[in-house]
């Protein structure tokens, strides 16, 4: 797997990019999250499957973000096919992301959150929810296998912030 850490220069011209057109425009941009396309650049289809369809939808999960640095519930089990609407809410204090992948893209996106902490996502696989928010990932799993959704705000992957997806 390529690793996405050449492309310094177009993380930071997107980070300003984003944040200008945010701030010409703040209601165009929801939730204030900017996603990096560079990150999954190429991606007609991520390892775990792809984004789902609203009317597709065929499964509802709510996922707690925990300050405790865990995911409630910590482990869920779909069909291979089945379209799924992840409602990721965040009780708690503290920022949390919930980003769909194998366990060698988490290591790889953990890495670049490392590089830059204030990464936020808004992208088909990946949201940023901020304390007292719920924000909404619909995915179709179409890989049979296992997966996680794993958090990288620095240091809560480390601490074991991450839920196993099992598609079958």
């Amino acid at each position: 797997m390529k690793s996405h850490s050449i492309y310094p220069a177009l993380i930071l011209a997107s980070i300003m990019s984003a944040t200008a057109a945010q701030a010409q425009n703040p209601e165009e941009s929801g939730t204030g999250d900017q996603h990096h396309p560079e990150v999954h650049a190429g991606h007609d289809q991520f390892a775990a499957g792809v984004p789902g369809k609203p009317e597709e939808v065929t499964k509802t999960v709510e996922i707690k973000t925990l300050d405790s640095m865990k995911f409630e519930p910590s482990s869920l089990t779909v069909g291979r096919g089945e379209t799924v609407r992840l409602i990721v809410a965040n009780p708690g204090h503290l920022i949390h992301e919930a980003t769909i992948g194998t366990s060698e893209e988490q290591k790889i996106h953990n890495q670049e959150m490392k590089a830059d902490p204030h990464m936020h996502h808004d992208s088909p696989n990946s949201v940023t929810v901020a304390p007292g928010e719920t924000r909404e990932l619909i995915w179709r799993f179409d890989q049979p296998g296992r997966f996680e959704i794993g958090c990288h705000i620095p240091g809560h992957y480390e601490s074991g912030m991450k839920a196993e997806v099992n598609v079958r």
